[in-house]
Formats: structure tokens, sequence, C-alpha cells
């Protein structure tokens, strides 16, 4: 790859050069290097500031002065491997608090795991710090460089967040693995909750704290790179040590695509029939509702009344009942829509409910909706102008929306309970919560489903459905 464009250029000048005392501080705090790191680099005659702080700001230093073209070659490998052209130049066009936080991702990465080449041979670049003739650390800072060599880069789930304080982590590779409270105060924000972040959790005392660097993932992008962790973890055959840096390269290189290459849209699927999910209504005209309710009551697969609509259930080989159909009341007094998941559960629902319903029913219209193109509509329509945006928006009172958004969730989650989560390494949410690190994951699911149900419901304009019956069905405390 050429790497003449200027995002190269901008983003290597502060490292490859020895760092100005009006630079920002290369540590990440957002302070001048003067106002930071420096005054851990004066001198011994200057007090030394408590703890590992200022271990970055010296590291950098010494290798920018000891090793300048090295370094320069390795931080730029660090942050443009495998890329073209193409994708350089849209990385350039990215504003500079980006481009800062890249930067100290990149730095930290080659702080932690890379190697440069000194006298014709490639070292660890920790070891080059830590061995003879490197840089004057006090003792904390020396073990905040060696922790950073030994700590793995892994995927979490934030799971709890106690804003400006800290925020529970679980690993999302290890089902098993205890979760894990860290100290943060930049970083422990409310849109964190249920967010997947590439992290390097270090220990520090008694506690835990980060590393400086973290690579968050939207929500697109976040089951996509799991999905490609869990690949490589199974498939990995090679020495044992060599593994977490494979894991490691995946989380940087998914992180880094999501500033040049459009997020992926997820193929939505029904959790138990495989078939990707196609919301699927058939609208009826009633003509007879003694009849129809007559005739479904009948069934001994269907439940519900005319006040609250039927629901006709088939029973799963794993011993679970989901609903086929749901049948609601429609608007009006002479209509109901019947609502399907996928194209499979329609093709044989419509059948049976028209063999069932004979003359009470009258059919008037199928109306689908892909899942997947309505998430892309909403996103475009986000960067729409006001003016279009409700202009195109359908007229319908907020409690109707709310009203059908809460049908729709309790319906969707009616067996979520007993079904197999990949989030929660293949458990149910009830096999799950037997143990303290699955109760963890499963209160930070729920979590995350609040967080964004509320996130939209005010979007919307409409009051938000509560998930406290999720948490009731499996008797744990909100």
């Amino acid at each position: 790859m050429t790497m003449g464009y200027m995002g190269y250029e901008r983003t290597t000048k502060s490292m490859t050069n020895k760092i100005g005392r009006n630079d920002p501080c290369p540590c990440g705090s957002g302070k001048k290097y003067k106002q930071c790191c420096a005054q851990a680099d004066a001198g011994h005659d200057q007090q030394e500031r408590k703890g590992h702080d200022g271990a970055i700001g010296r590291a950098l230093d010494w290798l920018t002065t000891k090793h300048k073209k090295a370094f320069g070659v390795a931080m730029r490998g660090i942050l443009f491997d495998g890329l073209g052209e193409r994708e350089g130049q849209a990385l350039e066009r990215l504003d500079a608090k980006t481009w800062e936080a890249i930067q100290i991702n990149a730095t930290e990465a080659l702080l932690a795991e890379g190697e440069i080449l000194v006298k014709g041979e490639r070292k660890r670049v920790s070891e080059c710090l830590l061995g003879r003739g490197g840089p004057l650390f006090t003792v904390d800072q020396r073990h905040w460089i060696a922790q950073l060599a030994e700590r793995p880069l892994r995927l979490y789930s934030v799971t709890e967040v106690i804003p400006a304080q800290q925020m529970t982590v679980c690993d999302v590779l290890d089902a098993e693995a205890p979760p894990v409270i860290v100290r943060e105060k930049s970083g422990s924000q409310a849109f964190m909750l249920g967010v997947q972040v590439g992290l390097r959790v270090m220990a520090v005392d008694d506690y835990y704290e980060l590393s400086g660097a973290t690579y968050s993932f939207s929500g697109f992008a976040g089951p996509d790179v799991s999905a490609r962790l869990r690949a490589a973890w199974e498939a990995f055959d090679g020495p044992p040590a060599d593994l977490p840096h494979v894991l490691s390269s995946i989380i940087r290189h998914q992180w880094l695509e999501q500033f040049y290459a459009p997020p992926p849209m997820p193929t939505m699927m029904d959790a138990y029939s495989g078939e990707a999910l196609l919301m699927i209504t058939d609208h009826y005209r009633v003509k007879d509702w003694a009849a129809l309710t007559q005739a479904l009551s009948t069934q001994g697969d269907v439940h519900g009344d005319r006040e609250s609509g039927w629901s006709r259930l088939i029973e799963c080989q794993d011993g679970a009942n989901r609903v086929a159909a749901a049948i609601n009341i429609g608007g009006r007094a002479n209509k109901v829509r019947v609502f399907y998941r996928t194209q499979g559960y329609a093709d044989a629902g419509r059948p049976w409910f028209e063999a069932l319903a004979h003359d009470a029913v009258e059919f008037v219209s199928r109306e689908l909706s892909d899942p997947k193109g309505a998430m892309a509509h909403n996103t475009s329509v986000k960067g729409a102008k006001g003016a279009k945006a409700k202009a195109d928006a359908p007229d319908i009172p907020p409690e109707v929306v709310a009203d059908l958004v809460k049908q729709a969730i309790h319906r969707l989650y009616a067996n979520w309970a007993d079904e197999p989560i990949p989030a929660l390494g293949g458990k149910t949410p009830r096999e799950a919560i037997k143990t303290p690190s699955g109760l963890e994951r499963v209160k930070g699911l729920l979590r995350e489903y609040e967080a964004n149900e509320k996130a939209q419901a005010a979007q919307q304009g409409r009051f938000d459905t509560s998930f406290a019956f999720l948490w009731n069905v499996l008797g744990i405390v909100p």
C-alpha cells in the first residue's frame, strides 16, 4: 500500500518527532503534554507522580528519541496493515477527534504487542522498554508496561454502568468467565450499556481499570466481530501463545473498518425455525364475530379471546411452545389482523385460518415488512431534514404506536426465557442465571433491551414498553 497520502503524515508526525510541550499528551488524557505526562518526564529533581501515571508518555518519548525510524515504520504497520488507497483516503477524511482515538489505540497496541527493528533484529517493544538501556520508569510504571504486554485485548459486553464511576463487563467469548467491575470515569457513560467493546483490563492494587484503549462496536458490527472471533478461536490450531495476538488483530481491524466501510445490515432470523424474519400481516373483514369466536374456541392449540386476541401455539422439539400466528383485533370493530413472523409460518397459517374461519371472515390484503429493509430506511430517514422526515411519517397516534410496539415485544419475547441465546454461550436465560456469571450476563441483556426501548420510544414520541415481564418470569430483581 502506498502511504504517501496526508492521513499517514498527519497521524505519524506527532509520533516520530519528539513530543512538543504544547502537543496533545500521548497518554490520551486530552491535556497538553506539558500539563500532563511531561511533569513525570522532567527529571529526577522533580517529584514523581504516584502510581503508573506518565508511563505511556515516558515510553513514547524514549521510543521517538532512541528508535525514531523503527517506531515510525511500526506505527505505520499497526495503523494501515492490509488497507488499500481507497480505505486510507476514507480515513483521511475523519475528524481530528476520531484520528486521536485511532492514534491512542494504535499506540497502546504497539506498546502492548508490537515489534520494532533494532540493529537488524525484530524485538518486542515492551522488551526494549523494560530491558537494559530502556527509559527510567518508577516501579509502578514498569509494572504497568509489563502488564500491557501480558494482558490480552478481549471483546467484552458492558452489562452495567454507573456513570462517571465504573462499569461491569463480561467476556463475550468465554461465557463462564466471571464479570469484571472496571473503575472508569470518562468511559462509563449510560450509552455504553449493552455495547460490545474491545478492552485490555489492567489490575491496579485491589481493583481493575482500563489500559487506555477502547474499541467500541456499533450494534450492527458487534455481532459480526464476535462471530469472527468465535470462528477464529474454534479453528485455531497454532501455538496457544499466538491465539491472543490473532484475536487482538481481528478486534483492531474490525474496529478500524467501521470508519471506512459502510456498516453491515444484519439479517434477522427466527430463533427456532432459522428462517429470515419477514413480518407478515393478513388483514380480514369480520362478517360474523360469533362464528369466528366459536371456530377459534374449538382449537386446542389456540389460546385467547375476543378482547385480547388469540395466539396459535406450536409445540417445538425443545419442549417450548411458540406462537405460529397471532390474531389481533383491528382498529375497527369489524377487522382482525393475523400476524406471522416468517414466510413459512404465513404459508402454513393462511390456509389454516381461512379454512377454520370459513365464511366468518373475508380476506382484504396482505402486508409485508422486511425488518432489514425497515432498519435501512430508518437509518436513511435519520439523515433527512426534519420537515421531510415528518412529512414521510405516518399519522398514527402515539398511544396506538405504543400499544402496537407493546404487543410486538410481548410476542417476540414470549418464550425468550427458554430459548438458547448466543450471547449466553448457547444457554437459555433460565439456565444461565444459575451461575453468578450467567446471572450478570442475563441482567446485562435485559438492561440493554430496556435502554434501547427507552431510546426508541423517545425518538418516536411514545411511552416506552416495560420489560418487567421478563425480569418477573425469571424471578430476578431489576
